[in-house]
């Protein structure tokens, strides 16, 4: 296990656990952690900016009302990731899984992800905003009210989700598939469609088909 702190007080971790650990009101901001295993931390009203992350298993992470901006998560796995009311806005995740990850009121407003799958995940009410989605899945999740305006989609698919009042309001897809999911009340205002498929899935259950394009309705 290797730990450095530098002089702009961030944390370095290689080949490192970091277990049972909960901060409240703290700033942690530009950690770097590299093969390392992540049990359990929790942050409250933290800042946790511009962290890097690669080749890590993040188990049981949780931010309240925290900010955790600007980070990169490469070669990452993450177990029951928890969010509430905080903020990973232009983020990015590269080859990470997300299993069970739970969110509500927060948002992930202009983030990158790529090849990056997210499995059983339960959301609500949170944001996407002018994210990018490429070479991506979206597996057994529940999307309530889940925001994707003007959001990129390219080759990714939607598999067994519940996408009830998710909002792609002029979102675009490239190469995409939706299978076996459910889309009531959902709103593709405005949407942009290339060789994109539903199997199994109704458009139609969507409240509001206005203005889309590339779709013979």
């Amino acid at each position: 296990m290797s730990s450095l702190d530098n002089k702009a007080g961030s944390s370095i971790f290689i080949q490192a656990q970091i277990k049972d650990r909960c901060e409240t009101d703290r700033d942690l901001s530009f950690w770097k952690i590299a093969e390392s295993t992540i049990q359990s931390l929790t942050l409250n009203n933290c800042r946790f900016n511009f962290c890097r992350s690669a080749d890590c298993r993040w188990q049981n992470l949780h931010l309240d009302h925290s900010l955790a901006e600007n980070a990169f998560f490469q070669n990452c796995n993450f177990d029951n990731l928890n969010s509430h009311t905080s903020f990973h806005t232009a983020g990015h995740f590269a080859n990470c899984r997300l299993q069970d990850a739970v969110a509500d009121l927060s948002s992930f407003g202009l983030c990158v992800f790529h090849h990056t799958k997210l499995h059983n995940s339960r959301f609500s009410e949170v944001s996407f905003i002018g994210s990018l989605w490429r070479d991506c899945e979206f597996d057994q999740g529940n999307y309530n009210f889940v925001r994707f305006p003007a959001a990129l989609f390219v080759n990714t698919r939607f598999v067994n989700c519940n996408l009830r009042q998710a909002i792609f309001r002029a979102a675009t897809f490239v190469n995409c598939r939706f299978e076996s999911s459910t889309l009531i009340e959902s709103v593709f205002q405005d949407a942009r469609f290339t060789e994109t498929t539903f199997e199994n899935t109704d458009i139609h259950q969507a409240a509001n088909l206005e203005g889309i394009r590339g779709l013979n309705l």
